[in-house]
């Protein structure tokens, strides 16, 4: 059995190097941030803190060492094997035919002593957070592996002639069948910071609103003129804006220009490859036949200008971690594009799961805020008794109880304009589209989804209702599909309940 490579150790104890210190200072930053701190007593300190980062460096090298030491894999004519872990062994034995995904990642410091980490996962649900096997290696020898691995999957032999010919089709330098290009990603910051603004000034509008309800009940003078008021209200309200954007444009110029750096998607064959990242570097392959679903998102400000984010429901496609601690869910397939060029994109790289036009709809728009209202009302109507009540025991004035009770049923008043609005958009999204095997569900209020999947991975339907929507004919469906645990129910709300049935009959059982 081959085992991983020596550079897993030193690029895995430089990254430690900087979580020891870490550990270290917040053990001990008391000596070092407390006000009653001086120079003597840091200096007394110092040796503690050497002493402290020593013992638990050593016991990352210790650690690294011994993993290096029982770690392992092997391919063999039928599978590959993979021993690893220190305390906890683990060995994991996979056949190639039943290969669901292959994820290659580079962090920085991988990069810098030229390794790279192979993930292979089976696609089982029972292992859905993890990875079954782990090969870490040279950069070359990922890439190698990763073409060879390809080739076994679909039924290859092992033999120099069919890799070098695997080697040679999946490195020949092919056009992407989506870029994420720089026009994009500032594009997708600027949306993301009018969105930012838009619910920051939202939220401080609000805010202001019941200030000024309390300094109109109560005539309180440290809020000045109704002038001085309303400039500080503008002040602050574009002050909170440029705050929350200025934040918001620093992670999403990161996010887009570093987490999707040279993002390309290219088709070969069966596969598809999803590459991208700049500080860490990620090679995401697998076969066509084994996505579960596309599920196609909008925000509200991208519903609003037109613009979309496609993801997919992958098992194993997002495990990339070497340490089998990272939850598996959806990979982006499309970062970022106009709602309607997904069509187009699909049709090159998944033209099975093009999402079709909706051929039913929600039929009633209260339900949607029925349950809401019901138990607001109830919550909102107990809260205001119980503070007038209290109120009125320690004798406050009448002013008060009423600016207290005015900003209570105010507050209660957005709360509901809010659910009522995210219920609007609902009713006008919810539906449902069955073609040739294919689902296309439509759900979501403020933030629109549209999931396409297909029957055979539909394992389960359920039939939620209650006794007045079941007088009317109606109910919500929730279809559960062959996917990762965490994320298999797929909602599409107030529908005919003659729907079910339907459904019902595609269950692949």
């Amino acid at each position: 059995m081959k085992k991983f490579d020596k550079g897993y150790i030193f690029s895995s104890l430089l990254s430690d190097l900087f979580g020891s210190l870490v550990i270290v200072f917040i053990f001990l930053k008391d000596f070092f941030l407390n006000d009653e701190s001086n120079p003597e007593d840091i200096k007394a300190a110092i040796p503690f803190f050497v002493i402290g980062f020593s013992v638990v460096y050593l016991c990352f090298i210790v650690y690294r060492i011994l993993y290096y030491k029982t770690s392992g894999y092997e391919l063999t004519e039928n599978e590959i094997k993979c021993n690893r872990g220190v305390l906890f062994r683990k060995r994991s034995v996979l056949d190639y035919q039943k290969v669901h995904a292959i994820n290659k990642k580079q962090n920085l410091f991988h990069r810098i002593f030229g390794i790279a980490i192979l993930t292979i996962d089976s696609g089982s649900t029972n292992t859905s957070h993890q990875a079954e096997i782990t090969i870490i290696e040279k950069d070359k020898v990922a890439d190698a592996l990763l073409n060879e691995l390809n080739l076994l999957k679909e039924g290859g032999t092992r033999n120099a002639e069919n890799t070098q010919l695997k080697d040679e089709l999946l490195l020949s330098d092919e056009d992407s069948l989506y870029s994420f290009t720089s026009g994009k990603k500032m594009l997708y910051t600027l949306i993301n910071i009018a969105s930012t603004a838009f619910f920051t000034a939202l939220f401080v509008a609000l805010t202001i609103i019941v200030l000024g309800i309390c300094k109109l009940m109560i005539r309180q003078s440290f809020l000045g003129t109704w002038g001085q008021y309303f400039l500080y209200a503008f002040l602050i309200t574009v002050g909170a804006m440029l705050l929350f954007s200025m934040f918001s444009l620093i992670g999403c110029l990161i996010h887009s220009f570093v987490g999707y750096y040279k993002f390309k998607i290219t088709k070969r064959g069966n596969d598809i490859q999803i590459s991208y990242g700049l500080l860490e570097k990620h090679i995401n392959t697998f076969s066509y036949d084994r996505i579960k679903a596309v599920k196609i998102t909008q925000g509200l400000v991208q519903r609003i200008l037109g613009f979309a984010q496609v993801r997919l429901e992958v098992i194993g496609y997002t495990v990339n971690s070497g340490d089998d601690d990272k939850n598996a869910g959806l990979g982006v397939l499309v970062p970022f594009c106009k709602y309607n060029e997904i069509g187009e994109i699909l049709g090159k790289v998944l033209p099975d799961y093009m999402p079709d036009e909706k051929q039913t709809k929600a039929v009633s728009y209260f339900p949607f805020v029925s349950w809401f209202l019901l138990v607001l009302g109830v919550v909102t109507g107990l809260v205001l008794v119980q503070l007038i009540a209290t109120m009125m025991l320690f004798n406050v004035s009448t002013s008060v109880i009423l600016t207290v009770a005015l900003a209570v049923i105010v507050a209660g008043s957005v709360v509901f304009i809010v659910k009522a609005l995210s219920a609007a958009l609902s009713y006008q999204t919810n539906g449902l589209a069955v073609n040739n095997g294919k689902i296309t569900a439509y759900y979501g209020g403020f933030i629109k989804n549209v999931t396409v999947f297909m029957s055979k991975n539909l394992i389960a339907a359920e039939n939620v209702t209650t006794p007045l929507r079941q007088k009317a004919g109606v109910t919500s469906l929730v279809m559960h599909l062959k996917t990762n645990a965490l994320s298999n129910e797929v909602k599409v709300h107030i529908q005919k309940d003659t729907l079910s049935d339907d459904i019902e009959k595609l269950l692949i059982l």
